[in-house]
């Protein structure tokens, strides 16, 4: 008790303390809950990760985890990146599937991330900017989006740097130590590899020019080697396999930029000025110009953020944080001009992934820029630290703390509750209908035929895998079995296409996608979506949940009825089930 009084005498200590405390609650607290679903890009890696631990091999029976070292990845799901399956196998090798169990990994690496971002600043600048940053980084709306999820943006945030600090922290032969974080990195997204080498380039820049003063040439040289090597040994692969995401990067020559250059000559008067003002390469400028612009908006970075983010009116960044930017931008200016120079040209190399996706110009994909965001806050809490520093009387100082305190602590508890209360109502990305649908469907002991029409019933089948723990090691071959034949059946569950015509008994337990637009002589009940209670799936010939006293529209529902798989019948069928009759 003693020593703990005495940690906490200690400003520094108390504080960094709070980060820690700050960094893990919101990052843990409801996973089963908030989000309310997962989604198909969190489901590309579960079944994969899941039967890679179980038999060795990918569900389709074609890849092993030694494939997916070597970038061949499963081709079950669009290619994805590396590292997440190997987060993920050891979780589910050994736990069961759930909300929580899957965002575990990335929920440990989003509390690392805070940590990293402190250390990354305390090395940069002092202790001081470090808390700051520290403090800033454990309350930022898009690390704590970003950590309650399976995208690969998180562990890439956390390794690229990583990557940079080992850089910064090392010396001698200990440099090397860069290599396997740097390899991390590399494993971590997609989107980043493309300026993995670039990074790696003004990172060790600066730390041979800077850090080191000029030493350590052949240690520096050999790391930069690797991650040469590594990059072309990537893009071999991809052109070994034939499975290339490299048409998604915007070119002079991209279909897109020239389908827009004939568009705008054909409404233009001919004149010999025609191929000199649209052409590709007057075209490209302007999108990248665009591209660039849409990444660096204010309204999309503190505002309105993109339709990824889905928090409705909130932005990346606290609104307040605006001003401390600029003030840490102009700070660092003029105080380093060198370090202002690595940050900058970090922060552009960190935009490239979608200043050269997007072709036409039109918005942001928030992922790709995930390495700006540890960068901002950094400069953000060297603002405030300016800020503070340009205050010589104390009792103004102490004024000011206790302003931005209060400011920041209202911005936080306003974007949790957009982001508790108001997130797990929109329909896009997270949608929760195939989450009930499995509860409903685990509802019925006896076996039962059950029949479900669905626009995706692969997406469905798979979704219901995962929420009813129905693979494991006694099912695995039964369904790895199914999912390479498409045939998606489970026992007595049937998951068919909108266009099946194979069901004949129409008095079983028949579930119905709204949108197969399927009606049956029977009576129904449904699943609501949780927006504005539209139907989502019509049940007929329901055997449990009519039994009860359903509404016509879903309502007073709670934060806590969204752990859907440890709610009664009774409150389950209440709360999630609608009559429209």
């Amino acid at each position: 008790m003693k020593l703990l009084k005495r940690f906490f005498k200690s400003k520094t200590n108390f504080l960094f303390f709070l980060l820690i405390v700050l960094a893990v609650i919101p990052r843990f607290i409801f996973l089963n809950n908030v989000p309310n679903a997962i989604n198909q890009d969190e489901l590309h890696y579960v079944l994969d990760a899941k039967s890679f631990f179980l038999t060795g091999k990918d569900v389709l029976g074609q890849v092993t985890p030694l494939d997916v070292l070597l970038f061949h990845s499963p081709e079950s799901e669009p290619m994805q990146a590396e590292l997440q399956y190997f987060l993920e196998i050891p979780v589910f090798g050994l736990l069961n599937f759930s909300l929580a169990n899957l965002v575990f990994p990335n929920a440990v690496l989003g509390v690392l991330t805070v940590l990293l971002i402190y250390l990354v600043t305390l090395r940069l600048f002092n202790k001081n900017i470090a808390l700051l940053a520290g403090l800033l980084a454990a309350i930022n709306p898009w690390l704590i989006f970003l950590s309650r999820t399976t995208y690969e943006a998180g562990p890439a945030t956390l390794f690229f740097l990583c990557t940079f600090y080992i850089l910064l922290i090392t010396k001698g032969w200990k440099i090397l130590l860069t290599i396997p974080f740097a390899l991390l990195a590399f494993y971590s997204y997609i989107g980043t590899k493309l300026i993995f080498l670039p990074f790696m380039f003004l990172s060790i820049l600066y730390a041979y020019l800077y850090v080191n003063k000029r030493k350590y040439l052949k240690q520096y040289s050999l790391v930069f080697i690797f991650s040469i090597i590594l990059t072309l040994f990537f893009f071999f692969q991809f052109k070994h396999y034939e499975v290339s995401r490299t048409s998604e990067i915007v070119l002079p020559n991209s279909p897109e930029i020239v389908e827009q250059v004939i568009g705008f000559r054909k409404m233009a008067i001919q004149s010999p000025f025609l191929n000199l003002f649209d052409n590709k390469f007057s075209i490209y400028s302007s999108v990248l110009t665009k591209n660039i612009v849409n990444v660096f908006s204010p309204s999309y970075l503190f505002v309105n953020a993109d339709y990824f983010f889905m928090m409705g009116g909130h932005g990346l960044f606290y609104q307040i944080d605006a001003i401390f930017l600029i003030a840490g931008l102009a700070s660092l200016f003029l105080s380093n001009k060198k370090l202002f120079l690595i940050f900058g040209a970090v922060i552009l190399t960190g935009a490239l992934p979608q200043v050269l996706y997007d072709p036409n110009g039109n918005g942001n994909f928030t992922p790709h820029i995930a390495l700006v965001i540890p960068f901002f806050i950094i400069l953000i809490g060297v603002g405030i630290n300016k800020t503070l520093d340009t205050f010589k009387n104390k009792k103004y100082s102490y004024l000011l703390i206790i302003f931005l305190v209060f400011i920041y602590l209202l911005s936080f508890i306003s974007f949790s509750y957009f982001y508790f209360l108001k997130f797990p109502l929109q329909e896009g990305t997270f949608e929760i209908q195939n989450r009930i649908l499995s509860k409903y469907i685990s509802l019925y002991k006896n076996n039962i035929p059950i029949t479900i029409f669905s626009e995706n019933p692969k997406l469905t089948y798979r979704e219901f895998l995962f929420y009813t723990n129905a693979y494991n090691k006694n099912t695995v071959d039964k369904i790895n079995k199914s999912l390479q034949e498409n045939k998606f059946v489970f026992n007595n569950i049937s998951f068919f296409s909108c266009n099946n015509t194979s069901l004949k008994d129409t008095t079983t337990l028949i579930i119905s996608d709204v949108y197969c637009a399927k009606t049956f002589n029977a009576k129904s009940i449904s699943i609501a979506q949780l927006k504005d209670s539209g139907r989502r799936y019509d049940i007929f010939n329901d055997k449990i949940c009519s039994h009860y006293n359903l509404p016509n529209y879903v309502n007073n529902l709670k934060l806590s009825d969204l752990n859907i798989e440890s709610l009664s019948e009774k409150k389950f069928c209440e709360t999630f089930m609608v009559s429209y009759r």
